[in-house]
């Protein structure tokens, strides 16, 4: 009797077949985000390749009597988007190592007052891919966290993990890993490397297109994370600027 009772089968054979194509449905969703967020870090640093080959030329007393070409003097009104996580979190060390370096002093010669306009204008393109609110609180978990919202707190919340979340530097040259010192040529090549951490935010599949994370001074109970890399190479615009001081 219960070999002939067919009660149910119809839901069964709908868990098998829709159970693979919602997580295809998902992976799809975070491939797509993540892809736009690869295009972003891209475009961030493209604009501060652009910023940068305006203010290392720059007269000197817009920047605090920084020198042209110079990216450690001067100071800045604006807060220095410098470090990636420069949290006491468990993970800083490896995520550091990551980024080729384990100490504060891969940005020590980059701190300069014309460093800080440069980093400024690649990190406002960043902002769009910050977590939203729910998601730096713990209360995420959900598709929704996933969709872009423009309310005052979100903006608040952007801010502040692209400060936390964003390493723009300029380096010695395109092939290379290592960042710039000293001052740049005024007709030289100028290239911009951005790295941000970029929290994955579709539930189930996120576990396995991203690597887990913990973060807890920024987000409780921590995420899955991808670290995104771009560079963007431009000309420097060495203008020769008259002075009084130009004989």
């Amino acid at each position: 009797m219960l070999r002939r009772d067919a009660r149910g089968a119809v839901y069964v054979e709908f868990l098998i077949a829709f159970i693979p194509v919602f997580l295809l449905f998902l992976a799809v969703c975070q491939l797509i985000f993540l892809t736009a967020a690869r295009l972003v870090v891209s475009h961030a640093a493209v604009v501060g390749a652009r910023a940068a080959i305006v203010v290392l030329e720059d007269p000197a007393n817009e920047y605090g009597g920084a020198p042209l070409g110079n990216l450690s003097s001067g100071k800045s009104a604006g807060s220095d988007w410098g470090g990636l996580l420069p949290l006491g979190t468990a993970n800083a060390e490896a995520l550091r190592h990551s980024l080729g370096s384990n100490d504060e002093a891969r940005f020590t010669a980059q701190g300069g007052a014309r460093m800080a306009s440069i980093r400024m204008a690649a990190s406002i393109p960043l902002m769009t891919l910050a977590p939203r609110t729910g998601a730096l609180t713990g209360k995420g978990g959900s598709l929704n966290q996933s969709l872009v919202t423009s309310t005052a707190a979100q903006l608040t919340i952007a801010y502040g993990y692209t400060q936390a979340a964003a390493a723009i530097t300029i380096q010695r040259d395109e092939s290379s890993d290592e960042v710039a010192t000293g001052s740049i040529d005024p007709k030289g090549p100028v290239t911009v490397a951005v790295t941000y951490l970029y929290q994955c935010s579709v539930p189930v599949i996120r576990g396995l297109m991203c690597r887990p994370l913990s973060l807890a001074a920024l987000i409780p109970g921590g995420g899955y994370y991808a670290l995104l890399r771009a560079k963007a190479t431009l000309t420097n615009q060495g203008a020769s600027y008259l002075t009084a001081e130009t004989p």
